[in-house]
């Protein structure tokens, strides 16, 4: 299952690769309230118990990065924000081998997010185009890594850490964008060491 999992994540990466927050204004004309011992204490207790914003439910790379192996169904839920949509399901519910995978909706017009659970455990998290990192490789950095090198061994070669793409276990995959346009590189770590790198575009 993993394997079928990190393949389609490969392909999807290789091929999607390449490809502000606003301030609250104050509405005209309203008037400011005196502040009043009462007022004092509502605000107190809104800072206290006011729920996290959620972003409308989307996933962001920020959430993405908190959800962890293992998390419950309400668990990844209530740090997505909302539920998203089941586009797959084997076995029935209560079952060990009871798998569903979850489709999330992004905050990237071009990104999707996947989320495949095992007995209500989280147990794969996929994510295609959220990433934020600003690494780009060369075919001589690329050339230069040896699987069976560290984690930290890669990312000092290919000058610091790519998109975190896929996480299974010990199992991760990073993306990372090449110099020349619609180039890139993806690597996949387990038991914190490189057992694979691909390139697509490298010259």
């Amino acid at each position: 299952m993993k394997k079928l999992i990190f393949s389609a994540a490969l392909v999807l990466s290789l091929g999607l690769a390449g490809c502000a927050e606003e301030k609250a204004k104050e509405e005209p004309g309203e008037k400011e309230k005196p502040v009043t011992e009462t007022s004092k204490e509502d605000a107190t207790k809104q800072e206290t118990s006011a729920p996290v914003t959620k972003e409308d439910g989307k996933l962001t790379e920020e959430k993405f990065k908190q959800i962890k192996e293992g998390m419950t169904f309400e668990e990844v839920f209530n740090i997505v924000g909302s539920k998203g949509k089941v586009i797959s399901e084997t076995g029935t519910d209560g079952d060990s081998n009871h798998i569903v995978i979850y489709e999330f909706e992004t905050d990237g017009s071009f990104s999707t997010a996947n989320m495949t659970f095992q007995g209500n455990k989280l147990i794969n998290k996929t994510q295609i185009g959220m990433g934020s990192s600003d690494v780009k490789v060369t075919i001589d950095q690329f050339k230069k890594l040896e699987n069976g090198m560290t984690e930290t061994q890669v990312f000092e070669i290919l000058g610091g850490e790519g998109d975190l793409i896929s996480e299974s276990g010990t199992l991760k995959m990073y993306t990372y964008a090449g110099e020349k346009t619609l180039s890139s590189v993806a690597i996949t770590i387990q038991d914190g060491k490189l057992m694979n790198k691909t390139q697509m575009g490298l010259e």
